[in-house]
């Protein structure tokens, strides 16, 4: 991944290391990515873009101490938080800083085996430049017949999100993350096909959230936005009114006549499994 990206990766998710676990959407997630790898006792398991340990940790209590964790994320304030809920839970977990699209020349594998039993990555694949490539060599760190849990938001998860990556060419700013290739759970599919692997099963999440928004709410919901890390390059004294104008404009185009969006935050997951 191009450093640029990395630093602009690694600044948001520093900033919101503290405050992650606060958010529910995030530990359901986790809790429901644990039910999906199907881990038994003695088991593997490699855990990109780890965060704050949210998968990791509930793995570890899957797999028991013959089992073997390894969390890697760029963010180091993520990975202190993971560390130090680690420490207060007794467990031995290694959490590595590291770019999860090339993980050469790391040591990470279980002792003597051929791979992982299972890799998971929760919410971190929109954020990689080549997914294909990021998922091959993931692929060969997956022990023959090992499987891998990857998902993307669902195209209408996120209004915010959405608007800013349409609005962006016309402010000069940008966003990390791919706003037009994750348009269908077939897409994810296709990926894992194309890397090689063997899809078990693709789905889509219940609803971790359900939001309302009115159109009379959209300056407000600007203004909060450009207060977060993730998208505070729009609110930039140089382009702030612009962005926020346009920011308006493309909410009431997408709330159409009924001047309302209901948005639920979803997810496409898929389970695939390396051949043996």
């Amino acid at each position: 991944m191009p450093d640029s990206q990395l630093d602009l990766i690694r600044s948001i998710y520093d900033e919101r290391s503290e405050g992650y676990d606060e958010n529910d959407v995030h530990v359901r997630q986790a809790q429901d990515y644990v039910k999906w790898a199907e881990l038994k006792q003695g088991e593997s398991l490699l855990d990109l873009a780890c965060g704050t340990g949210l998968v990791a940790l509930g793995a570890k209590q899957e797999v028991g101490e013959s089992g073997h964790i390894v969390g890697v994320d760029i963010s180091e304030g993520m990975l202190e938080v993971a560390r130090r809920k680690a420490k207060a839970s007794g467990v031995e977990v290694p959490f590595v800083n590291h770019d999860i699209s090339d993980l050469s020349g790391l040591e990470i594998l279980p002792k003597d085996s051929r791979g992982f039993d299972a890799i998971t990555c929760a919410s971190a694949l929109i954020l990689i430049p080549d997914p294909l490539q990021a998922v091959r060599n993931w692929k060969r760190l997956l022990s023959p017949g090992g499987r891998l849990i990857a998902d993307v938001q669902t195209k209408d998860a996120n209004v915010v999100m959405n608007i800013f990556a349409a609005i962006a060419p016309q402010v000069g700013e940008s966003v990390p993350w791919d706003a037009h290739r994750w348009n269908s759970k077939q897409v994810l599919e296709d990926l894992m096909i194309e890397a090689g692997l063997k899809v078990q099963k693709a789905f889509t999440t219940e609803a971790y959230a359900k939001k309302h928004f009115h159109c009379d709410v959209a300056p407000e919901l600007f203004e909060q936005a450009v207060e977060k890390s993730l998208f505070k390059g729009f609110g930039r004294s140089t382009i702030r009114e612009r962005a926020k104008a346009l920011f308006v404009d493309k909410f009431t185009e997408l709330a159409g006549p009924v001047r309302s969006i209901d948005e639920e935050t979803r997810y496409w997951v898929a389970v695939a499994s390396k051949p043996l």
